[in-house]
Parts: structure tokens; sequence; C-alpha cells
């Protein structure tokens, strides 16, 4: 998996000492946002040149679009008290809460600059030196300190000196350029401000004799300088996330408010929505301009006066009957590999509902893309809350899955296209996908599902295995010329017109309708046509009775007359049951060798009615049970009361079915599933496995969502 960290708006430069940036970064995996919402927690590491310097934690709650893989970096002054003026790489180490952990980006580092502000450098000294003419007449005094050392004659020893042992600078903004500021000193240069615009410098002397003295400067910001010159041009950016249309809305208070990323698109209308840095702005409609198009009308008309179907897989045009070019063996790229899938929208049956499992071999590449249509919008009342997305996972052959990836989630009450790719390694022998229904009312309603090959999906289509609708298709045994062989429409309409020809004779012409009056008799395939008046007299009519004396038969086999039917009937119901009637089977009734209860034996086997779940301190139970036919069926809901997470025995199957005559249950039934919550807890509903014999349900920490009981268990 390849992990990648860019900013998001290009910004990547802060002035020393400003602690009102931040930087805002997108975190992606192989393209695709990564999901940040069982993050456990996220740091920034900073190194420079020479190695590691510090590390910042990200507040989870300021992630305020985890789907999106988005987060705020802000400079603060621990931050600036740390850092320097220079150039900065940075990582994002995200730690998640199964504990593994992601480091971002998988190549190189991000980088980022602080630069100096106008105070990192000395201006002008106040009232008439600079720093920097200070410093000149500090080295000119030297030198000439020195030239008179050497040219002064040796004379007697003089007393032992004193010499300065160390100097400390310290600084101090102030209001006033004349008066010595009464503040506190700092250690570390400041940065002057409008309201005190003056840096006063304190230098102390500390001499070897142990004794002081101290020096003070002044300076102020200067004016500010010309322009700079234009600076190279910086490397090329990463690929921005362009503009992805999820889905519509039929007003702009429906659009979804979670599960957004940068750059998503909703149409309201004809008005065209992007999500931009947490909201939704209007950018307007995008219903083209008419005036230069054909309408379809217009179209039709045209070409109704020069193109006639002739409903026989060819077409007349102008009077001339051509056979158009066979192209429905041409493909465009995206095959499906998928059999059976339809753009007629349908409902998941599970909350992880698998939809697809093929058997991969290397003539599939080395990626696969999977994606699907969420269409949740038109069922907004019945989903209520959560989203849907689609799963992709490949399994070597044991079974074990290899590697993961998710498409990206479409809200509860919107339509979009919800698709990932997946990389394949040599181990995979299958590749399944699964539609995952989050956190809502009901499970999923999804259409147009689609594998194909490579990592970018395109729009569905069905496999070519996948038979059409044979009313709508030419057959290709209907079409016998190739397109070189075909004259175009204005080819046809040229010549056409220098064609001279002769009308027919009206008169000579056989009609549909009416009488035609034939000189001979007319033939089909050199065989004369038979003349009503040439029919033999006893030729049986369909339109009339017909007395046959002697047999009527099919295929040599007598046909029954209704007096024989009714003899056979007679002989043949004499013991049979009559649906209308009570019937007493003596010799006992059977399905498949097995005998049929009678209502008595039914009596007893039912428990009269449904039978409610014995009481539990630490769930919330409304549950019920009831025996029926060597079957147990249960129905109702669970949810946590006191439940520290251990799995509760609700109901103790075993000694029920004992205690009315069942011997046992079968081996090998067992149930288990296990529920996840999208901000993290875990709940599971059993049966015979934690309880051998009964079931059960547990709840983690924090859960509060119920359960649906609905188990159908046979019994012995």
């Amino acid at each position: 998996m390849s992990k990648e960290l860019a900013f998001t708006d290009d910004n990547d430069v802060v002035k020393y000492l400003d602690t009102t940036t931040a930087f805002n970064l997108a975190l992606t995996a192989d393209g695709v946002a990564f999901d940040l919402t069982n993050a456990k927690s996220i740091l920034v590491k900073i190194a420079n040149d020479d190695g590691y310097i510090m590390q910042q934690t990200i507040d989870l709650t300021t992630v305020t679009s985890p789907l999106g893989g988005t987060l705020s970096f802000p400079i603060n002054q621990d931050i600036m008290n740390t850092l320097v003026p220079d150039d900065y790489d940075i990582e994002v180490w995200v730690t998640m809460n199964d504990g593994t952990q992601a480091i971002f980006p998988s190549d190189g580092t991000l980088g980022f600059s602080i630069e100096e502000n106008l105070m990192s450098d000395t201006g002008e000294v106040i009232p008439t030196i600079t720093l920097n003419d200070f410093q000149q007449q500090f080295d000119d005094l030297s030198n000439q300190m020195e030239n008179a050392v050497h040219n002064v004659h040796k004379g007697d020893q003089g007393n032992p000196g004193n010499g300065i042992k160390s100097a400390n600078n310290q600084y101090q903004l102030s209001d006033s350029p004349v008066t010595v500021p009464t503040g506190g000193w700092s250690d570390t240069i400041l940065a002057t401000t409008d309201q005190l615009p003056y840096l006063w410098t304190k230098i102390i002397f500390i001499y070897d004799d142990g004794t002081t003295k101290e020096i003070n400067f002044v300076s102020s910001r200067g004016d500010t300088g010309s322009q700079g010159p234009i600076g190279p041009v910086g490397p090329q950016g990463k690929q921005g996330n362009g503009l992805v249309v999820r889905g519509k809305a039929d007003k702009e208070e429906n659009l979804p408010t979670t599960g957004n990323n940068q750059g998503d698109g909703y149409l309201v209308g004809t008005d065209l929505y992007i999500w931009i840095d947490g909201s939704w702005q209007n950018m307007g409609s995008i219903t083209p301009d008419l005036a230069d198009y054909v309408k379809v009308a217009d179209m039709n008309n045209a070409l109704n006066t020069k193109v006639t179907d002739n409903k026989n897989g060819t077409e007349q045009l102008n009077g001339v009957r051509v056979q158009p070019y066979n192209k429905l063996s041409d493909t465009i790229g995206g095959r499906n590999l998928l059999l059976g899938t339809s753009n007629q929208v349908v409902q998941a049956n599970n909350w992880n509902m698998q939809v697809a499992d093929i058997k991969y071999d290397k003539s599939l590449g080395g990626t696969l893309c999977a994606s699907v249509m969420i269409n949740n919008a038109d069922h907004v009342s019945n989903l209520l809350r959560g989203s849907a997305q689609l799963n992709l996972q490949t399994l070597d052959k044991s079974g074990k899955i290899l590697a993961k990836a998710y498409g990206n989630s479409v809200a509860y009450n919107a339509n979009g296209l919800s698709w990932c790719s997946i990389s394949i390694d040599d181990n995979t022998s299958d590749v399944q996908a699964y539609i995952l229904t989050n956190n809502m009312s009901q499970n999923a309603f999804y259409s147009c599902l689609k594998i194909e090959k490579g990592s970018i999906a395109t729009d569905w289509t069905p496999a070519p295995e996948d038979k059409a609708d044979d009313s709508k298709v030419v057959h290709s045994t209907d079409m016998r010329k190739p397109a070189s062989d075909v004259a175009g429409i204005e080819e046809v309409n040229a010549k056409q017109d220098k064609i001279g020809y002769t009308p027919a004779d009206n008169s000579k012409v056989a009609h549909l309708s009416g009488t035609n009056n034939f000189d001979t008799v007319p033939t089909v395939n050199n065989n004369p046509l038979l003349l009503a008046s040439s029919l033999p007299s006893d030729l049986a009519r369909t339109g009339q009775d017909t007395n046959f004396t002697r047999k009527l038969q099919k295929s040599g086999i007598d046909v029954a007359t209704t007096t024989d039917v009714g003899k056979a009937v007679n002989t043949a119901t004499a013991n049979m049951a009559n649906t209308t009637k009570p019937a007493n089977f003596t010799a006992g009734l059977q399905k498949g060798g097995i005998d049929v209860a009678t209502v008595n034996q039914l009596s007893a086997a039912d428990d009269s009615g449904w039978i409610a779940f014995p009481s539990n301190s630490n769930l919330q139970l409304n549950a019920y049970y009831k025996i029926f036919n060597g079957v147990l069926y249960t129905m109702g809901t669970v949810g946590p009361k006191n439940s520290d997470g251990s799995p509760e025995l609700m109901l103790n199957v075993q000694s029920i079915i004992s205690d009315r005559g069942y011997n046992s249950l079968p081996k090998g039934i067992q149930y288990h599933h296990n529920y996840y919550r999208p901000q993290g807890g875990e709940y599971s509903l059993d049966f015979n496995n934690y309880y051998p014999g009964g079931i059960s349900a547990g709840f983690g920490e924090g859960v509060n969502e119920f359960i649906g009981i609905n188990l159908t268990i046979p019994i012995h």
C-alpha cells in the first residue's frame, strides 16, 4: 500500500513567531482518502537536515473529517519556541485502535519552511547609530588599540589587569526609544510589534574580579524594503483530488453533512454544489446553452425522410435496401468480469453481504477494480442514518485474507458510486467483494456491480456473456456486409437522384387487402396454390361440428371421446381423496417417506404460542421463543443494561428441548456474528459457542445498540 501526505491548500510556509498559522494535511493510501475513524493517536514528527527535533500530538477532537483523511497541524507557541527559521521535514504517524501503525508518506517526507520575519535582522539604533555602525566602530577601535599597543614603549610592569570574563545579551521591547525599560529581560531576541516598536539590547560584562558593567542599545524596525526578485519555480505539486459528482439531492437542506471529501460534488436540480473546507458551496447552474444543438425530434424527422427500418435487419435508404455494419462485437474497455449483474436497484440481505467471489488467474493482471452504485436516496425514511460502502479483499488457497481495500462511503440520504482497487500478489486465489452497511436502520440498496481490470472504475456494463433482450438486438446473421461495402447516406442520396425508374402498373400488382384477380393459378416455390373450389366435399371444417364415422387418430393412436374420458376418470378417481370433503387415510399419509402429523399431533408438538425469554439483570430483553414441528423459532431484540462485555446467556435451548421430550440438538449447528461500531465498540450474537446449547449476547463498553434475535434452530 502506497501512503501519501500532502498539503490540501499548498500552504507550506509560515513566518517565524507567527502562532496563528496551521498546516492542513491530507492522508491518502493508493490515492484514496485514509480513514481516520478508528485512529487511537496521531503524531506529527519534525526534523531538519541535522536530524530529529520534536513531535506534536494532534487532538483527535479537531479531526472533523475522519473519513476524508484530513487534519489540521497548528503551529503553536511551543513549536515556535523550539524551532528557528529553517527548512523542516515532517511525517505523520497514525496508531489505530487495533495497535497497527501507519506512517505517511511511504516515500520520503513532506517539507515546510519557517521564514525570517522583519525583526530577525537588527535595524537602526536610536538615536544616531545602527548596530552595523556600532560593529564597525567597535572593530575600528579594536584595531586602533592593537596598533597603539604595538607602538607603545615598554614601561614598568603595571598592576594585575581586570579582564572581561564573560558577556551576556538580554532583550526587551519598549514603546520608547529614550527610556531604558524596567520590565523583565529575555535571553532570546524578540520581534517588535506596532505597540512596542523598539528593541532594547542589554550587554552585561562580567570582569575577572567579579564586578559587572551594563551597556544598553536600542533599535527600531526599519522601513519596508523594495520587493525582491521573483524566486525560482517550485516543484510540481501533488495531483489534486479533482471533482467527483457523488449523487443528487432534491434540495440544499438534504445534502449529506458527514462522510464528504474535499472536492465531492452533488447536483440540486441543475445547480452544482461542491464540498469545500467543510461546507457545501453552490457553483451555479451547469445547464448547457442548447441554442446550437439539434433536437432529437428534428434529427429523427430529418433521418426519416431518407432512412426507413424494414424490420428485417435491413434499412431502406432513399428506396435502396442496404445491410448495416455489425458492431455488436466491438468493446470499449472496462469489461465486467461478473456475470448476472444488473442496473436494477436491490437491497442487500445482510449488513456485510458478499456480492462477488471470482477465481483469480494471472490473465486478469496485477490490479483489479470493483465498483457499485449505492442507491440510498429514495429510502431515507427507512435508513435514517449511517452510510454504506464497498469492501474488496484477496484471499489465498487456504482462505486467509491477504489484503483489503475499502471504497468511499455513501451517506444514507444520497446516491453515489463506491469503488476501490486492490493489488494482486502471486499467492492470490480468490477475490471477493462485499457491500458493507454501516449503522443504517436497514441494509443498503445498490445496483450496477462491476469488477474489472485496472485501478480506475469505468461506467457499468453487463458482462458480454449476459444475454441481451433478443427482441431488441440485431443478430449477427442478419448483418452480412462489412462497413467498407456499405454506402454512406450522402453517397446514396447523390446516386439516387441519378437513378431513373418506371412506376409499377397498380392494376397488375397484388394487394394485401381487397380482391386480387389472377389470370393463372398462383404458385409458391413452383407449386400451384389449392383453390377453394377444388377442395373435397367431406373435408372437416374447424368452424363447425364434424361427425367422424370412422376413427379419429393422432400419430396412429385413437383419440378418446368424452364418453371414453368420463369412464376412465370415474375408474381412476374411485379411491381418490376429494379436496372439498374430509378424507380418511386408513393406511396413513406421508411426504418424502415421513409421516405427516395430524392436528392432534401438531397440538401436542406446539407449545401453545410464544414464550418470553427468561429475564436477565444485565440485558434489556424483549424476545420470545416457540417450538413447532421439530424447529425452535426465536424473535425479538436484546440490548445492554449492565453488560461488562462478557457474553450473557439468554436462553438454554438444550434444557428447554429436553423438558419437551426432544433428544438433543443436531451436531455442528452453531451461529456467531460480531457487529462493529464505526466510532469503536463491538457487540455479538451467539448460539452453541460460548454456551453449549445456549443463545447468548455480549456488548462491549459504550455500546448501546440493539440486536435482532431471529433464529431458526432445527432440533431432533
